[in-house]
């Protein structure tokens, strides 16, 4: 079983449509945004980051513990398919903090921290 299907989160809550792990600490990914997501797409957006990461540092669940610093340059729409880099830069005990970074058609439209905990 993938780790997304392990996710706690399931659709329409699962943001993240796919996912290839880079290296211990980078992970890329995809978000495919539909009319029929279950929260503004802006917000998916930004869980598809933090889901993206638990890929990272759990083998079973975590939780999105804070946000920090989150720009969007630009809104998605129902169609877009954004792509994500998600790298982790520290962690602190069982918390640990990620930077995110998204892109459209080649042109960066997200970027921010967050963090994660163990459950």
């Amino acid at each position: 079983m993938s780790w997304l299907a392990a996710l706690p989160h399931q659709i329409p809550f699962r943001a993240a449509s796919a996912a290839t792990r880079i290296d211990d600490r980078t992970i890329e990914g995809t978000f495919v945004c539909t009319a029929n997501d279950a929260m503004p797409l802006e917000v998916m957006a930004v869980e598809a980051m933090a889901q993206l990461a638990g890929g990272l540092v759990f083998e079973k669940q975590g939780f999105l513990t804070g946000i920090d610093r989150c720009e969007l340059d630009r809104a998605v729409a129902p169609g877009d398919v954004v792509r994500f880099v998600v790298t982790l830069e520290a962690s602190f005990g069982s918390t640990f903090r990620f930077a995110g970074r998204g892109w459209l058609d080649e042109v960066e439209v997200l970027r921010g921290t967050f963090y994660l905990s163990r459950a």
